[in-house]
């Protein structure tokens, strides 16, 4: 009878042993991939999702219709000029022509550099502050063109940083 207790103790304290292995694995490993903090957003979503680069594109456009409004009545009278043969008049409106279209490219320019750049600062600035509040060790940007070739599901982060820096950008 003693040795049916031994043999059953032995058992179960080894069943006990695997259960408590098994448990203690299971908590690392989950423990394990919720400390992962590295992380990363898509750039391209990021930006131009951001409303600060909405509110600033359409200013943007609208000077750049405004000017493109501007070369069109300006190349209509060009045209008539040629038409009629009026060869200093239509020299005249070339020039301008010419004038207007560097105006042109001077806006898309400093859309493209200068008002990028300043969504940009903004948008460290936020995604900086996310990442200490929330602990991360590393948040990566990718674009889509192999800076990050594979991830895991879940640490693509960017909806919730977006949802995040138009809080902030909204004064919320």
């Amino acid at each position: 009878m003693k040795k049916k207790y031994t043999s059953l103790l032995i058992v179960c304290n080894g069943l006990l042993v695997i259960a408590l292995l098994t448990l203690l694995s299971i908590h690392f490993f989950n423990k394990s991939k919720v400390e992962s903090k590295i992380t990363y957003i898509d750039n391209v979503k990021l930006f131009n999702g951001f409303n600060m680069s909405k509110d600033l594109g359409r200013i943007n456009n609208e000077k750049i219709e405004k000017q493109k409004k501007i070369l069109d009545s300006l190349y209509t009278i060009y045209s008539i000029f040629t038409k009629e043969s009026n060869l200093e008049k239509a020299k005249e409106i070339e020039n301008s022509l010419r004038k207007e279209d560097q105006e042109l490219r001077k806006i898309n320019d400093h859309f493209s550099k200068e008002v990028s750049q300043q969504v940009w600062n903004r948008l460290n600035q936020y995604i900086e502050e996310y990442g200490e509040s929330n602990k991360y060790e590393i948040i990566l940007g990718t674009q889509g063109n192999g800076n990050i070739m594979f991830a895991q599901d879940g640490i693509d982060i960017t909806e919730e940083v977006l949802e995040y820096v138009n809080n902030k950008y909204e004064g919320n």
